[in-house]
């Protein structure tokens, strides 16, 4: 009696080919859309995906350094375990066409894949069902690994352009590969498939996934936000932005916010003041000093030692109240200066 065999989800690579110029927080969420509707159908399994970034030969206005591109990846994978950077397009001393990049990570994957295949010879097995059987070059293997590239409607929708894309490419694109295709709001993807003889041609290995949370995320915008001087705070993942604060991307601003300019301001306090005095109900830091001065002998004015009258009363102190009163009008001034509506 023939043991009943069960045929394993096909293993799937997805593959997002692009500047990330930055990498936003939709880039990563359409890996987790591509990888929740695939692993729904029962017939794919998602085990990693892949972030290409392009080279520094890509000609597009305002494209940082591919060497940032990738570092910003990088941090931005720092929350996603199955995720990962891979830098080979992006060292090209040329742009490279996405389905060559697609054929050199089929050509990685599918070493690695052999290798996963353990080979079993001459086992043989008693009374299976009754029946004695003996298994000959029997070879236990994984499911075979397949790469789709992951893109959002906006690349499928350049498909259809005449002349953009070589037939040739596309073709093989759609036939050996398939794409999952996020959606956006008001865009159609299925109408392009319709009306594109190619896209309709291989429809059957293109995914159409929706986004049914509105999210409107695009590099532009962020780059935008960043040079008018506007947060972007969860658009990018944390380090992304710190990122670009430290390196000056994007024509950012140097300070972020006004918290940047309060620690400056703690620190020259800290640094500068020691004793602690109130100034019209404000708490700054009186200048140390030392003094072997002591309160009068006289019966009549003896009273405890107090180092706040030094301050006050002593010529030799009064110039400190002159400089605090100077650097609160520097503060006050450079307050003005970095306002929010100028600070990201």
């Amino acid at each position: 009696m023939a043991l009943p065999l069960t045929q394993s989800p096909t293993r799937v690579v997805l593959i997002a080919c692009g500047s990330f110029n930055p990498v936003t927080n939709m880039h990563l969420r359409m890996f987790e859309l591509a990888r929740d509707s695939l692993n729904k159908t029962g017939r794919y399994q998602v085990v990693s995906g892949i972030m290409s970034p392009v080279s520094d030969f890509y000609s597009k206005k305002g494209l940082e350094k591919a060497s940032h591109r990738c570092e910003m990846v990088q941090l931005a994978l720092e929350s996603m375990d199955w995720v990962r950077l891979d830098t080979w397009e992006s060292e090209q001393d040329k742009w490279t066409e996405t389905l060559h990049v697609l054929e050199h990570h089929s050509s990685k994957l599918r070493t690695v894949d052999s290798n996963a295949n353990i080979s079993l010879k001459n086992v043989s097995k008693d009374e299976v069902d009754g029946t004695r059987m003996t298994l000959q070059n029997l070879c236990f293997t994984q499911p075979t690994l397949q790469i789709k590239l992951l893109c959002g409607a906006d690349l499928l929708e350049s498909f259809a352009k005449p002349g953009l894309w070589k037939d040739e490419d596309l073709e093989k694109i759609l036939s050996k590969y398939g794409l999952v295709c996020i959606t956006r709001e008001n865009s159609d993807p299925r109408k392009f498939i319709y009306e594109n003889d190619m896209l309709n041609k291989y429809q059957e290995n293109i995914f159409i996934v929706p986004e049914w949370i509105r999210n409107d995320i695009s590099s532009t915008k962020i780059r935008r936000a960043l040079r008018r001087g506007e947060s972007v705070k969860f658009l990018l993942q944390e380090p992304v932005i710190d990122y670009i604060h430290q390196h000056q991307l994007y024509n950012v601003n140097t300070f972020k916010s006004n918290k940047n300019l309060n620690e400056i301001v703690k620190f020259m306090y800290s640094h500068t003041f020691k004793n602690v005095v109130e100034v019209k109900g404000m708490s700054l830091q009186s200048s140390t000093f030392s003094s072997t001065e002591s309160s009068s002998h006289s019966p009549k004015r003896q009273r405890e030692f107090d180092e706040t009258d030094y301050i006050q009363n002593s010529p030799k102190r009064r110039t400190c109240m002159g400089d605090i009163g100077g650097l609160m009008r520097k503060v006050k001034s450079a307050r003005m200066a970095f306002t929010p509506e100028t600070c990201v």
